[in-house]
Formats: C-alpha cells, structure tokens, sequence
C-alpha cells in the first residue's frame, strides 16, 4: 500500500511540479508511459522555469542548446552513440595506483578541493588525455545544484557563469565528435558528488559498499516531464498537463529507505542505470580495502 501522495505544487500558468518520494510511486510514475525525459520537448517547448534554472546547472548548456544525455528520451537520435561512447570510455576502468593515491589522501584529511580535483582526474582525464586544470574543477562546484539557490541572485549567476567557463574549456579541449555537454557534466558530478562520498566512505570502513550508497545515495534526485495527461490511477487529485507538469524523484530517499541500488543510480530499475555505476561501486570497493589495509 502506497503510504502518502505525491505533493504537488501548481500555481496556474506559472509552475506545475510533483515531488514524488515514495519508491513504489516513482517506479509505477515512470513506467507508465505518461511520462519522460525532459529533452523528449525542444528546449524552446519546456516550461519558462525549467529553461531558466536549468542553464544555471551542469545539466543544460544554453548557449548551444545542448542537454546531458540521461536527460534525453531514447527516441533520440544521438542517445545510443553518447551512452556507447561513455560505456567504451568508462570500460578502461583506473589504476590500483589511483585508488593509492586517494586513500591517501583521505589519510591525511586532504580537503574537499583537493579530493576532487584528484577524483576528477581518475574519472575524466580518459576523456581528454591529459589533466585537467585546477580552475576547472574549481569553478565546477559553482554549478546550482538546488531548484531553491537558483532564486539567490549571486548563486544563479555564478552558476550560469561556471557552466559557461566549462563548457568552454571541453569545447576546446575534447575531440570533435565528443559531446560536450556529457563529459562537462561530469567533471561538475565529480566535483559535486563523487568527492564527498569519499568522506561517506572513510567513515563507514566496516559497512558492506551497497549499504553505504543507498544509505549515502550520490545523487538526490532526478525529473521527468508529462507527456500524457494523467491521474495515475487516482494518486493525483487532477490530472497532469504535457510538456507543462515536471516530475522530481527523489531517489537518494527512496534508495535509503529500500537499501536498492537501483535507485542509487536509476529510478528502481536497471534499464538506464547510470553508466558509471559499476565503475563507482568498484572504486569505491578497491578504495574501502586499501584504507582498511592501512588503518
């Protein structure tokens, strides 16, 4: 049995957004069909507040419209080519000397900065070549990352500002036929997410990994759009409007209170899952038994 509604908040022609916490809600939401991506709508399409906050974010390149790839249905013509080329990408996995070097760091209680940039070089230098620049992963922290700062004037700038200074520094530094946007986001996901959890980690030594990142889920939440109009079988009181109504499902929640890593990296399935998955869980499983080795 469903244990609450979703909550919704509608403000007629202004904004239209379901916050769904509830795993079973997420999971019946989603594939029911009435539902998905936001890129499934051209940007122009998309609800006035999507637009505006999400070029402030790592998610949504504004100047050439472009979209991170689990953000486009996969109808889309270039999904499958960016997911493979993330999945060949992701496919040379890292070094013992890496997960070496980040244990210890930890060790010395290195800081949030330094921890990042290290971890970014683990993750991203494959899509470069070489390393990447400390201002770099420097001004990625600065993407908004809440709905809630992209209302703070100084915090919504600075995001659009460092989203800016990042994809152009991928612009002129990937090849070519690489999409930008992808590997720019996730540069910021390292800087934002990945990093802390290496803190998650240290002090959670004797906790099996798939504990420790549903408890501790990365990321927190992700939308979907309407692309039917739907109660969903009553648990909305008013049906949803298409190309208006947006989802956010809290994932990091409902992988908490399921211990599912699907919901970690997905939304209660594995179709989709995030292709850095088992690249995550294996580091993270390498960097818990060297810390454990040399406590």
């Amino acid at each position: 049995m469903l244990s609450f509604n979703p909550l919704r908040i509608n403000i007629p022609y202004l904004i239209d957004v379901i916050i769904v916490k509830d795993s079973e809600q997420i999971k019946k939401i989603d594939t029911s069909g009435a539902v998905d991506r936001l890129h499934v709508y051209e940007t122009e399409l998309l609800p006035w507040w999507v637009k505006r906050y999400f070029r402030s974010t790592k998610f949504h390149d504004d100047q050439r419209d472009l979209w991170f790839c689990p953000f486009e249905p996969t109808s889309n013509p270039s999904y499958h080519s960016r997911r493979a080329y993330f999945e060949e990408k992701v496919a040379t996995s890292y070094s013992q000397e890496e997960v070496k070097k980040i244990a210890q760091l930890l060790r010395e209680n290195a800081s949030d900065e330094v921890l990042a940039h290290e971890m970014v070089q683990v993750v991203n230098k494959r899509f470069f070549g070489k390393e990447i620049p400390q201002e770099i992963t420097e001004t990625a922290k600065y993407t908004v990352q809440k709905m809630t700062e992209a209302l703070l004037p100084w915090k919504y700038s600075k995001g659009v500002k460092s989203q800016q200074q990042l994809m152009e520094y991928c612009q002129h530094n990937l090849d070519p036929n690489v999409h930008i946007l992808d590997v720019g986001h996730n540069i910021g996901e390292v800087v934002q997410a990945t990093a802390g959890s290496l803190k998650v980690l240290k002090n959670n030594l004797d906790k099996p990994i798939a504990e420790i990142f549903t408890e501790y889920a990365p990321t927190p939440q992700v939308p979907r759009i309407a692309v039917k109009s739907s109660t969903f079988d009553g648990l909305l009181s008013s049906p949803t409007n298409p190309g208006k109504t947006v989802f956010i499902f809290k994932i990091a929640e409902a992988a908490a209170k399921t211990k599912d890593l699907n919901f970690t990296f997905s939304t209660g399935k594995a179709e989709r899952a995030c292709v850095f998955q088992d690249f995550f869980l294996s580091f993270m499983n390498d960097l818990q038994q060297e810390l454990k080795a040399g406590s």
